[in-house]
């Protein structure tokens, strides 16, 4: 093989690696925190955490969170009979807007309530995440103080108004949600998608 050939090698593997560099962005900062948020949320459930395992949705949304019961329609049992024995990230992506990302966890667990010890079962979980103002509901932004959908609409919440001595108490009223705009982007996990896939083995 002659100087020109391995040459040639040589350069068509260098660009094959930044190819996939490129491509898969292992370097991301982004992937690296969605990652670790991804193992320190399974770890959470391992240990049937439910409480810490929540912090990792949005304060909006964290009175729908019942991960519990997530649990148990994804792998058909009771958390309590549930042992997860281990867990890897098998995948981590982040989409082309840098907003959305995803995390596949392989997971070994056993059934507790099944006589065999060594009845091993495998699910792989899909971990979804969107990068998200942590002021705002979903599908809006912080703009000028105030929370606004992609048409520049404020998003609204209902407040209770405070009772003035002995008047009747009016109904609840319509208000835009505040933000406040020093405030950074976060990864919040996305509770309509998260824990929902299944594939059993």
């Amino acid at each position: 093989m002659n100087k020109t050939t391995i040459a040639t090698i040589f350069a068509v593997a260098v660009l094959a690696i930044g190819g996939y560099v490129y491509l898969q962005e292992p370097f991301n900062p982004d992937r690296a925190v969605i990652q670790k948020m991804s193992n320190q949320f399974m770890e959470d459930i391992q240990f049937k955490d439910f409480g810490s395992s929540a912090r990792y949705h949005h304060e909006l949304e964290q009175d729908r969170v019942d991960i519990g019961r997530s649990l148990e329609e994804l792998f058909l049992l009771k958390p309590e009979m549930l042992d997860i024995l281990d867990y890897r990230i098998a995948r981590t992506e982040i989409d082309s807007t840098g907003k959305r990302g995803r995390v596949l966890v392989n997971t070994r667990f056993r059934p507790l309530n099944r006589d065999e010890e060594d009845d091993i079962e495998e699910a792989d979980l899909q971990l979804y995440w969107m990068l998200r103002h942590p002021d705002c509901p979903l599908g809006t932004d912080c703009d000028d103080r105030v929370c606004t959908n992609d048409s520049g609409q404020p998003a609204m919440q209902e407040v209770e108004p405070e009772k003035v001595g002995d008047e009747d108490e009016p109904g609840p009223t319509e208000v835009p949600f505040e933000c406040d705009p020093s405030l950074e982007h976060q990864w919040f996990m996305n509770l309509d998608s998260t824990l929902e896939q299944r594939d059993y083995r």
